[in-house]
């Protein structure tokens, strides 16, 4: 008995020692060396927090790996790994990470976790499925010397709407370009003027108050967009610098046509006053097509980029 009992320490002793082999390396190597959290050890160089997933924790990582980056709103990594949106991406990071060691075991006994963002994640647990909040518990007690890592499927965000900026910008890129078609139209008919003479003078200060109020518009979009750039991808960005100097352009324009004809209605006859029109059609043109062809093309890669993650069909 006493041999079947020394027998049993040494094969856990032995036990241990592999293990604490095996654990030698601290959170960050190991899912580095794992080779499917490539783009998480990115980030977390990005946001300054290696040493501190370096450090003696100990820390249990909810880890997202490459193919869960992947599958976020397309741009919004991009966008994330902007040095100025660094603190942004500290805050996501440390939403995946809650202080201790807490086992697959001590997991499925919880319902929420305080994480060292500060908030707290929901923990739930359906048909011996577990899930951080929205993201699906892959694969649990992968153990590094200062802590665990549990995989998960999904990047989870802090309820504060961070990944929505890049979807908000594209719709509010949408009704800018909405505006812009309205004016562009607007100026096609006030452009007809050159070639259809009966037009009238209101016709003319009917359309050139209603482009104004949409230029207005779109000027306080735009000023909105700009505050926002550090927010957007690298095409929306392009979108919102294209649109500043046609609509610029296009405002002065129509200013000095309003006020033409407001202080003689035989301006409309004018070759100043048609060469105006032409350059109000012109800028609205390009304010259109530019910012057309560049969310277009934008599209285009979010399109390409969803398709590459679409099974073939067989």
């Amino acid at each position: 008995m006493k041999r079947v009992y020394m027998a049993v320490v040494a094969t856990v002793l032995m036990s241990i020692s592999a293990f604490a082999s095996h654990t030698r390396q601290d959170i960050v190597d190991t899912a580095v060396q794992a080779g499917t959290f490539n783009t998480l050890a990115t980030a977390l160089k990005a946001a300054d927090l290696v040493d501190t997933l370096k450090g003696s924790g100990p820390f249990t990582v909810f880890a997202p790996t490459d193919q869960a980056f992947n599958n976020l709103p397309p741009g919004t990594l991009e966008v994330l790994l902007k040095p100025e949106n660094k603190e942004q991406l500290r805050s996501i990071l440390t939403y995946h990470v809650v202080p201790g060691r807490v086992t697959s075991g001590d997991v499925v006994k919880l319902t929420s976790a305080k994480t060292v963002n500060g908030q707290e994640v929901r923990i739930s647990v359906l048909k011996n499925v577990v899930r951080v909040n929205d993201a699906k518990v892959t694969k649990t007690d992968v153990a590094a010397s200062n802590g665990l890592i549990h995989v998960i499927d999904r990047v989870i965000v802090p309820p504060m709407g961070e990944v929505s900026h890049v979807s908000k910008i594209d719709d509010m890129l949408a009704q800018f370009e909405s505006k812009a078609i309205e004016t562009r139209r607007d100026a096609a008919v006030l452009e007809s003027k050159r070639r259809n003479r009966q037009l009238s003078w209101q016709t003319h200060t009917d359309k050139l108050g209603v482009m104004k109020e949409h230029i207005n518009e779109m000027g306080k979009m735009l000023a909105e967009l700009e505050g926002m750039k550090p927010k957007a991808t690298l095409f929306q960005e392009k979108a919102i610098a294209a649109a500043r100097p046609h609509l610029e352009d296009l405002a002065q324009r129509v200013e000095k046509a309003i006020t033409w004809v407001n202080e003689d209605r035989k301006s409309i006859s004018k070759t100043e006053y048609t060469d105006n029109l032409h350059g109000i059609w012109e800028s609205s043109d390009k304010l259109y097509r530019d910012v057309d062809t560049i969310i277009d093309y934008h599209e285009a890669r979010m399109r390409l980029s969803e398709l590459a993650e679409e099974p073939v069909a067989r």
